[in-house]
């Protein structure tokens, strides 16, 4: 609902199960019925723009675009994003953020109804559900992957991997080198490595 009065071109609702696994069939179920009755019972969608005019929008908005100014001015003195990663600052404040905001759900300050609000001592939360990812599955998906790299021409595959990785460390745009190597039939994971071969691992920054 707030992405159709925000003015959203599209929606598409995530099931809650994507946050931990593969979601199953109702998981999904739940979530298409959720944009079901936004369309079909709300009559939101009939409108363009349903919050146009509002007077308490728009202070919200002022009020959210005046903290982004701020953050960004933080990060120019910083030294810019790059800089700001780097030296940790930027994991520091999402840091920050993280345990202010578990504080205030603690705290009731930031209410979750069914959570820390409305909740009913005497109801347990039911178990999570997770789709299990059966073995005949994954060993069908391993014998595509091996067919599929006995039918490409592996010769093209090197030379277009390699490529990458002249690229990264030239600093050329690698994004025609990348699409170059997937439609000789490199795969997501070794176009990866390529990278991590040219660049290294990262390795995100102490905070405390």
């Amino acid at each position: 609902m707030a992405a159709i009065l925000g003015g959203t071109q599209s929606l598409h609702v995530d099931s809650y199960a994507e946050a931990y696994s593969v979601p199953l069939e109702e998981d999904s179920l739940l979530a298409l019925r959720t944009q079901q009755i936004i369309n079909a019972e709300t009559q939101v969608t009939q409108v363009v723009d349903p919050l146009a005019g509002s007077f308490y929008v728009e202070k919200l908005t002022n009020i959210a675009e005046a903290k982004v100014l701020d953050r960004l001015e933080e990060i120019e003195k910083e030294g810019g994003f790059v800089e700001a990663i780097e030296s940790g600052w930027m994991h520091n404040k999402i840091a920050s953020y993280i345990a202010k905001e578990r504080r205030e759900i603690d705290d009731g300050t930031i209410k979750i109804v069914g959570y820390n609000y409305f909740r009913r001592p005497d109801v347990k939360e039911p178990p999570i559900k997770c789709q299990e990812v059966l073995e005949e599955r994954r060993q069908r998906q391993i014998e595509k992957l091996k067919k599929w790299r006995e039918d490409r021409d592996n010769d093209k595959v090197e030379s277009c991997l390699g490529a990458i990785v002249d690229a990264c460390k030239s600093g050329e745009n690698v994004t025609y080198k990348t699409i170059e190597a997937a439609r000789a039939g490199a795969t997501e994971g070794e176009m990866r490595r390529k990278f991590v071969e040219a660049f290294g691992m990262w390795k995100q920054p102490l905070v405390i």
